[in-house]
């Protein structure tokens, strides 16, 4: 009996001291002090009661500002969307809040890039430590980060200073980072870290940046390929089954949304409506609606490039009239036909004929010499372009007379400019013209 009873003292307090040697090893290690989520989940379990919670990648925590959603809806709204958010990563956080929280709806928010990832072939999970670092312990929680990779990232998941072992050697480091998470604001859960002047959290999960985009003249590796739907993974099909399966359970209402991006990207896949068609199939025989603020109409979303910070993703200010409307339409102030196009085709026609940017791919296919293939993206189909580049330092040569051919290639690691002189193919005579930056 005694043998037992100190087995079991010996092994509580190898436990203890484990888990204390952990955590204080992470303090020392673990550079979190301009983390949003570290503030993010701090401030969602200081939470009374959450109303209504918000879910999703980078353009969930850019696009909802609860401020304007709490005063017009007259109720709590959260923001919980974080960095690169997976599936997996929403249903813990999902699950989490519930715990706490007598959630009456989630809005969880639909970004296509995110459907492609198989868990098991993760190699980088910031992605998932962001959630899983600032989330109490649970069952659930070591679920999650046994499902979220293969077994060799492990240790990294269970043994968070792991990650960072190659710096307890460095004793500058140590120093600085014990120095940094001493202050108050570090230890208070403030957040005084700005990205470049430009970006800046605000509270509740919504993170503000002012940078804006003047024109439509992207020069970006998005959108070079149109949506695969044979790449879309079997986690992101089942795990979205799983959240609707939870709040269905739980009685708590969910909706499926896509925030608004750039006409230039969404343009440059050319079959967005079918990731639509996708989205609306695996719903089709449950209670959960889809809508796709992609689809507004000009009159309540701006058809300008100055809503955005970059190529997908809102301003701040595109984030504030993107709030209003979304709480007017939730409140049923503007109907759902009056709001949305019928498809994004139909918005395109809309538009009228204009260049958006130039989306382009770097192939090596031989290791031998590199080949940055360009796409012009365009609202229409029926236009001609006539190319000419400038290279800085160079001599300006024409890539093509006017044709409709919108392919063409660049000198990779070089700068300059792409000035596209377009018309509509049989109106010879009035020709727009658009200067690209590369």
């Amino acid at each position: 009996m005694k043998s037992k009873v100190r087995y079991i003292v010996a092994s509580l307090a190898f436990c203890i001291t484990f888990l204390g040697c952990g955590k204080g090893l992470r303090y020392i290690l673990i550079d979190d002090t301009t983390s949003y989520t570290r503030v993010m989940f701090h401030e969602m379990y200081e939470q009374e009661n959450i109303d209504v919670l918000f879910v999703g990648s980078s353009h969930c925590y850019r696009s909802f500002v609860p401020e304007i959603l709490d005063e017009e809806l007259g109720v709590n709204t959260f923001n919980a969307g974080t960095s690169g958010q997976d599936l997996d990563g929403s249903y813990m956080i999902i699950k989490e809040a519930a715990r706490y929280n007598d959630i009456k709806h989630i809005y969880l928010e639909l970004y296509y890039i995110r459907a492609f990832n198989v868990y098991k072939d993760r190699t980088n999970l910031t992605q998932t430590y962001i959630i899983s670092d600032y989330i109490r312990s649970s069952l659930d929680k070591i679920q999650y980060l046994l499902q979220a990779s293969s077994k060799e990232h492990y240790f990294n998941s269970f043994i968070l200073a792991r990650r960072n072992w190659n710096c307890f050697f460095n004793p500058d480091y140590v120093k600085d980072l014990v120095i940094k998470k001493a202050t108050d604001t570090y230890r208070n859960y403030e957040y005084a870290y700005i990205t470049g002047d430009s970006e800046w959290y605000v509270g509740k999960g919504y993170v503000a940046n002012n940078g804006i985009i003047n024109e439509w003249n992207y020069f970006s590796n998005n959108g070079w390929d149109s949506i695969n739907f044979n790449n879309i993974a079997e986690d992101w099909i089942n795990t979205l089954k799983k959240i609707i399966r939870f709040c269905e359970k739980n009685e708590i209402g969910l909706t499926l949304v896509t925030v608004p991006m750039p006409d230039y990207l969404i343009a440059s896949l050319e079959n967005y409506d079918e990731y639509i068609d996708f989205v609306d199939e695996i719903i089709s025989d449950t209670e959960v609606d889809y809508y796709d603020f992609n689809l507004c109409r000009e009159k309540y979303f701006p058809n300008t490039s100055t809503v955005f910070m970059d190529d997908n993703h809102m301003n701040c200010y595109g984030a504030e009239i993107f709030s209003h409307i979304f709480a007017d339409f939730i409140s049923n102030k503007i109907l759902q036909r009056e709001l949305f196009y019928k498809s994004y085709e139909e918005k395109i026609r809309n538009l009228g004929p204009s260049v958006l940017g130039i989306s382009y791919q770097d192939y090596d296919s031989r290791q031998e010499k590199c080949v940055r293939k360009c796409k012009i993206v365009s609202t229409r189909n029926n236009l001609e372009y006539e190319i000419t580049v400038a290279p800085i330092g160079k001599e300006p040569y024409k890539v093509q007379d006017f044709s409709e051919n919108r392919f063409f290639e660049l000198v990779p690691n070089e700068n300059g400019v792409i000035s596209i002189r377009y018309r509509l193919t049989n109106v010879p005579d009035e020709i727009q013209i658009v200067d690209i930056s590369y």
